[in-house]
């Protein structure tokens, strides 16, 4: 079937005007009002709560001496463990350190057991001569299990290599928890 120049035309005309509309919708408006923000929170002392866990206590140092790098000031507060992500939810702190594993009991418990069970399966599978327990791949497990617990508002850095806490029913990766839209790209 031939179509008519003409409705060729206006159909190129309504889609070249409906692009331009959905273009108008992706406009600089949003990032011109996160910028502000941004740079306020980028203004701002970073409240960094720890546990007395003595792991986290050793990284102390490093995060403020990593931050200062960026040009940011901390503050460290100790917090108790199962204050961490209700006082980043409130705003008292912008950044919590703790363990995969723990921080996934605390947001999560259900997945906690669940996961626990499925590597406690591995475990024996391996002690019964089974596949060796790939200690990276449960980490990453656990992270990504804990990461999707996060409340909307939180994000997580990914798990480093140290294990902050005597509990190995779980991987327990040292993680940092913080508020989305406090720290920029250097920070991070």
């Amino acid at each position: 079937m031939r179509r008519n120049p003409r409705t060729r035309v206006v159909t190129g005309v309504l889609c070249a005007g409906l692009a331009m509309g959905v273009a108008g919708c992706t406009s600089s408006e949003s990032t011109r009002v996160a910028a502000p923000a941004l740079k306020a929170a980028e203004e701002r002392t970073l409240e960094l709560g720890v546990t007395d866990d003595p792991v986290q206590q050793q990284l102390v140092e490093n995060y403020t001496s990593e931050f200062a790098a960026v040009g940011r000031e901390v503050e460290v507060s100790e917090v108790e463990q199962g204050d961490r992500v209700p006082r980043l939810l409130a705003g008292d702190l912008t950044v919590v350190l703790g363990c995969v594993g723990e921080l996934l009991d605390e947001l999560d418990p259900v997945k906690g057991r669940e996961l626990r069970e499925l590597y406690t399966e591995a475990q024996a599978e391996e002690a019964g001569g089974g596949e060796p327990v790939d200690a990276a791949q449960w980490r990453d497990i656990a992270h990504t299990t804990m990461f999707s617990a996060l409340p909307t508002e939180l994000q997580a850095s990914d798990p480093g290599e140290a294990v902050g806490c005597a509990d190995d029913s779980l991987p327990q990766n040292i993680v940092a928890v913080y508020r989305k839209g406090e720290l920029d790209r250097p920070d991070r």
